[in-house]
């Protein structure tokens, strides 16, 4: 308190004020009240926000164990979408090749699934967002492998890109 009222300025002197009716040291310990009574109140706001920094941190941690449960339950299902289609497409290369594309997706998965938990529970990200990223990322392909298998398509033959190189080549030599 004493480095308070030592940094405190002093009180000029109106005639027609309360404080010149006061004496000095009367002055001087009012002076030093309010300063300590400031401090508190500064040490309570500051430990304040940090509870409510606290309950912050601790609603996010519920929420995100919330969407997880229900994002992982939902995660073999989108993985499904990715897998099943993924088997009808890939005829050649026995077990091999479609286990290798659908190790790759789970790894996907999984660090997609991984950094949207970071964001989340560093608070750059909300709780909905940050577990549901994943799943953002993988329906589409689901759906675009689908797609491709109810049409048959030749998403991995060699032969198509050679043809739609091609092509895109062709239009490209004409456009010019």
């Amino acid at each position: 308190m004493a480095k308070a009222a030592a940094k405190a300025k002093p009180v000029k002197k109106d005639p027609n004020s309360f404080t010149a009716l006061l004496p000095d040291s009367a002055r001087q310990q009012i002076q030093e009240r309010a300063l300590s009574s400031l401090e508190s109140l500064r040490n309570n706001l500051e430990m304040n926000g940090n509870n409510i920094l606290e309950q912050e941190k601790t609603l996010q941690k519920y929420k995100i164990e919330w969407h997880k449960k229900i994002a992982l339950a939902l995660a073999c299902i989108v993985l499904f979408m990715i897998g099943a289609p993924l088997g009808s497409i890939i005829r050649k290369g026995g077990l091999g090749t479609p286990m290798i594309f659908a190790i790759i997706f789970f790894m996907v998965f999984y660090f997609v699934s991984t950094r949207g938990e970071k964001l989340a529970k560093e608070m750059e990200m909300s709780a909905f967002s940050g577990m549901w990223l994943s799943t953002f990322v993988l329906v589409p392909v689901g759906v675009f492998l689908i797609y491709k298998a109810m049409h048959d398509s030749n998403l991995f033959n060699k032969e198509f890109y050679t043809r739609l190189k091609r092509k895109i080549l062709k239009k490209l030599g004409k456009e010019s």
